[in-house]
């Protein structure tokens, strides 16, 4: 079959596209915006005055800038999206994709609490029961909130942990703690390893809203034997997808100053 040929862009087209610049990219010159649109500069300038005059977009200093009426949009959006709406579907892809067990956890307290989870088609039984509590220092969930956090609030939240040890590989020292923490701000997700479930391999990362605040965090948990010998690296897979959650939410990544 003839492989069917795309529509040209139009009018819709380009201004959707000039929207997307401004969000990701928070502020652009008119230039800048020719180069990432791709029209000519007066088709640039018709489209966002009729941006500017449906309050779309503002102009200030000479970078064009999202409007009031983008802020309602988005604001309407944020309220009719929360994380147990937008991410199952893509839990359950990644469970699907691997296998194993997947989670979703959100903070209570100072512990996170598992609001949803997907048990993969090769998982054995893993803990991680809809509705346990587990520490933030002995699990890759749980890593992955404090990763997530502003580094004063998570400061503060490492010195006031209890510290226990679950199993003879749990870290119960603060610096070593922190030095886990910062590790997955750089790479992007966090790792436990038999720290609280001594036959289990854990990766987890955090989700984040449109404000750029750490809502969640999500986790792959499955059997250390099969976790190591598997093909595709679990890190990055659920970096991947939690990435793709804190997109639906509203998240753009200059969003969180934080976030390494």
């Amino acid at each position: 079959m003839t492989p069917r040929a795309e529509p040209p862009k139009g009018a819709l087209d380009r201004a959707l596209e000039i929207l997307e610049v401004l969000t990701m990219r928070g502020k652009a010159t008119t230039t800048e915006l020719v180069e990432a649109v791709g029209v000519s500069r007066s088709a640039v300038y018709r489209l966002v005055e009729r941006l500017e005059t449906a309050e779309y977009l503002t102009q200030a200093d000479g970078h064009w800038r999202l409007g009031p009426a983008a802020a309602r949009m988005a604001m309407a959006a944020g309220r009719n999206m929360d994380v147990l709406t937008v991410a199952p579907p893509m839990l359950r892809d990644l469970a699907e994709r691997t296998g194993e067990t997947v989670s979703l956890g959100v903070l209570s307290g100072d512990e996170i609490v598992f609001v949803f989870r997907e048990i993969g088609h090769q998982a054995v039984h893993v803990r991680s029961e809809l509705g346990a509590r587990r520490p933030l220092h002995a699990t890759s969930v749980g890593k992955a909130f404090l990763a997530g956090l502003a580094p004063d609030r998570c400061e503060e939240t490492v010195a006031h942990l209890s510290m226990e040890a679950y199993t003879k590989a749990t870290e119960t020292d603060r610096d070593r703690l922190r030095d886990a923490i910062g590790e997955a701000r750089r790479r992007g997700w966090s790792e436990e390893h038999g720290e609280f479930d001594a036959g289990s391999t854990c990766f987890g990362a955090p989700v984040f809203d449109q404000s750029g605040t750490v809502t969640a965090a999500i986790s792959i948990a499955g059997p250390t034997h099969r976790m190591d010998a598997a093909r595709e690296p679990f890190g990055p897979l659920v970096a991947e997808t939690a990435a793709a959650i804190s997109r639906r939410l509203g998240h753009s990544d200059w969003a969180t100053p934080h976030a390494a």
